[in-house]
Protein backbone atom coordinates (compact mmCIF):
# COMPACT_ATOMS: atom_id res chain seq x y z
CA UNK A 1 0.00 0.00 0.00
CA UNK A 2 1.12 3.49 -0.63
CA UNK A 3 0.96 6.46 1.08
CA UNK A 4 1.61 9.87 0.49
CA UNK A 5 1.23 13.06 2.84
CA UNK A 6 2.37 16.20 2.63
CA UNK A 7 5.02 17.91 4.59
CA UNK A 8 2.93 20.15 6.81
CA UNK A 9 4.28 21.89 9.96
CA UNK A 10 4.23 20.17 12.94
CA UNK A 11 1.90 22.30 14.39
CA UNK A 12 -0.80 21.38 12.24
CA UNK A 13 -0.06 17.76 11.93
CA UNK A 14 1.29 16.25 14.91
CA UNK A 15 1.12 15.82 18.71
CA UNK A 16 4.44 15.37 19.57
CA UNK A 17 8.13 16.03 18.11
CA UNK A 18 8.10 12.38 16.37
CA UNK A 19 5.51 10.66 14.62
CA UNK A 20 5.47 7.18 13.74
CA UNK A 21 3.19 6.88 9.88
CA UNK A 22 0.50 4.67 9.90
CA UNK A 23 0.74 1.15 7.96
CA UNK A 24 4.72 0.37 8.60
CA UNK A 25 5.88 3.08 6.01
CA UNK A 26 9.65 2.32 5.94
CA UNK A 27 10.81 4.02 2.32
CA UNK A 28 9.99 7.38 0.87
CA UNK A 29 10.53 7.84 -2.78
CA UNK A 30 11.18 11.37 -2.98
CA UNK A 31 10.97 13.48 -6.36
CA UNK A 32 13.59 16.65 -6.28
CA UNK A 33 13.03 19.54 -8.09
CA UNK A 34 14.90 19.22 -11.64
CA UNK A 35 13.29 15.62 -11.63
CA UNK A 36 16.29 14.13 -9.80
CA UNK A 37 13.97 10.96 -7.91
CA UNK A 38 15.66 9.81 -4.75
CA UNK A 39 14.77 5.98 -2.86
CA UNK A 40 14.86 6.48 0.93
CA UNK A 41 15.67 3.96 4.02
CA UNK A 42 15.82 4.81 7.44
CA UNK A 43 13.65 8.44 6.62
CA UNK A 44 13.44 11.19 9.24
CA UNK A 45 11.57 14.57 7.93
CA UNK A 46 11.86 17.46 9.67
CA UNK A 47 10.48 20.72 9.61
CA UNK A 48 12.48 21.76 6.60
CA UNK A 49 14.11 18.46 5.25
CA UNK A 50 13.94 14.65 4.41
CA UNK A 51 16.88 12.52 4.71
CA UNK A 52 17.92 9.07 4.52
CA UNK A 53 20.01 6.55 3.36
CA UNK A 54 19.99 5.98 -0.61
CA UNK A 55 19.06 2.09 -1.37
CA UNK A 56 20.96 2.41 -4.63
CA UNK A 57 24.41 3.67 -3.71
CA UNK A 58 24.02 3.40 0.37
CA UNK A 59 25.00 7.15 1.04
CA UNK A 60 23.15 9.09 3.44
CA UNK A 61 21.42 12.26 1.75
CA UNK A 62 19.80 15.21 3.10
CA UNK A 63 17.20 17.43 0.92
CA UNK A 64 16.00 20.50 1.84
CA UNK A 65 12.16 20.60 1.68
CA UNK A 66 12.48 23.91 -0.73
CA UNK A 67 14.17 21.12 -3.19
CA UNK A 68 11.37 18.63 -2.60
CA UNK A 69 8.54 18.50 -4.86
CA UNK A 70 7.08 15.42 -3.47
CA UNK A 71 7.30 12.67 -1.16
CA UNK A 72 5.72 9.14 -1.60
CA UNK A 73 5.85 6.74 1.44
CA UNK A 74 5.78 3.30 0.94
CA UNK A 75 6.01 -0.09 2.75
CA UNK A 76 8.99 -2.32 1.67
CA UNK A 77 9.22 -5.98 2.38
CA UNK A 78 11.88 -5.80 5.26
CA UNK A 79 10.60 -6.31 8.35
CA UNK A 80 13.66 -5.09 9.44
CA UNK A 81 13.84 -1.37 8.77
CA UNK A 82 13.22 1.33 11.17
CA UNK A 83 9.35 3.07 10.26
CA UNK A 84 9.34 6.36 9.09
CA UNK A 85 10.05 9.31 11.32
CA UNK A 86 9.25 12.92 11.88
CA UNK A 87 11.36 15.50 14.30
CA UNK A 88 10.33 19.07 14.89
CA UNK A 89 13.55 20.11 14.16
CA UNK A 90 15.51 21.66 11.29
CA UNK A 91 17.88 21.00 8.76
CA UNK A 92 20.64 23.14 10.98
CA UNK A 93 20.02 20.83 13.84
CA UNK A 94 20.15 17.71 12.47
CA UNK A 95 23.26 18.25 10.42
CA UNK A 96 25.08 19.29 13.47
CA UNK A 97 23.90 16.24 15.10
CA UNK A 98 26.33 14.38 12.76
CA UNK A 99 29.12 16.22 13.35
CA UNK A 100 32.00 17.22 11.51
CA UNK A 101 31.57 14.39 8.39
CA UNK A 102 32.92 14.65 4.82
CA UNK A 103 30.02 15.90 2.60
CA UNK A 104 29.49 16.76 -1.16
CA UNK A 105 27.04 19.83 -1.73
CA UNK A 106 24.65 20.25 -4.43
CA UNK A 107 23.92 24.22 -4.75
CA UNK A 108 20.71 24.84 -6.26
CA UNK A 109 20.42 24.95 -9.77
CA UNK A 110 24.26 23.29 -9.91
CA UNK A 111 24.50 20.27 -12.10
CA UNK A 112 28.03 19.37 -10.52
CA UNK A 113 28.72 18.82 -6.59
CA UNK A 114 31.16 20.74 -4.93
CA UNK A 115 34.41 18.75 -4.12
CA UNK A 116 33.98 16.85 -0.91
CA UNK A 117 34.84 18.25 2.09
CA UNK A 118 34.41 17.99 5.75
CA UNK A 119 31.29 20.31 6.91
CA UNK A 120 29.88 21.49 10.18
CA UNK A 121 26.78 24.03 10.53
CA UNK A 122 27.41 27.35 11.96
CA UNK A 123 24.00 29.17 12.56
CA UNK A 124 22.63 29.36 8.38
CA UNK A 125 25.89 28.16 7.12
CA UNK A 126 27.44 25.37 6.57
CA UNK A 127 31.46 25.72 6.64
CA UNK A 128 33.40 23.37 4.23
CA UNK A 129 37.27 22.36 4.86
CA UNK A 130 39.38 20.45 2.75
CA UNK A 131 42.41 21.52 4.79
CA UNK A 132 43.61 19.35 7.50
CA UNK A 133 43.53 21.70 10.25
CA UNK A 134 40.19 22.32 9.29
CA UNK A 135 40.48 26.09 8.63
CA UNK A 136 37.15 27.09 6.12
CA UNK A 137 37.67 27.06 2.87
CA UNK A 138 34.17 27.62 1.87
CA UNK A 139 31.01 28.80 3.29
CA UNK A 140 27.34 28.07 1.68
CA UNK A 141 24.10 29.38 2.54
CA UNK A 142 21.88 26.14 4.02
CA UNK A 143 18.98 27.68 2.15
CA UNK A 144 20.99 27.30 -1.14
CA UNK A 145 21.60 23.88 -0.81
CA UNK A 146 19.57 21.30 -3.21
CA UNK A 147 21.04 18.26 -2.11
CA UNK A 148 24.25 17.19 0.60
CA UNK A 149 25.43 13.97 0.56
CA UNK A 150 27.42 12.51 3.58
CA UNK A 151 30.59 10.74 1.93
CA UNK A 152 31.56 8.62 5.17
CA UNK A 153 28.34 6.99 5.91
CA UNK A 154 29.56 4.96 8.32
CA UNK A 155 30.83 7.94 10.39
CA UNK A 156 27.62 9.94 10.14
CA UNK A 157 25.82 6.79 11.59
CA UNK A 158 28.06 6.02 14.36
CA UNK A 159 27.21 9.69 15.09
CA UNK A 160 23.36 9.56 15.04
CA UNK A 161 21.46 9.00 18.16
CA UNK A 162 19.62 5.60 16.81
CA UNK A 163 16.94 6.11 19.11
CA UNK A 164 16.34 9.97 18.13
CA UNK A 165 17.10 9.53 14.38
CA UNK A 166 15.41 5.72 13.73
CA UNK A 167 18.93 4.53 12.64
Amino acid sequence: MELSIPLLPKESSLSSDWFRLENGSNAAIVTASGGRTETLIYVVFGDDFIAGLRVDRRTWILLPSAAVTSVTFKQLGASWLPPVRQTSEQGGSYLQGLGPVDMQIWPVGAQVALPASRGSVQGRWLVLSRASDGAAERLVALDAIALIEVVDVAAAVGNLDAERYGV
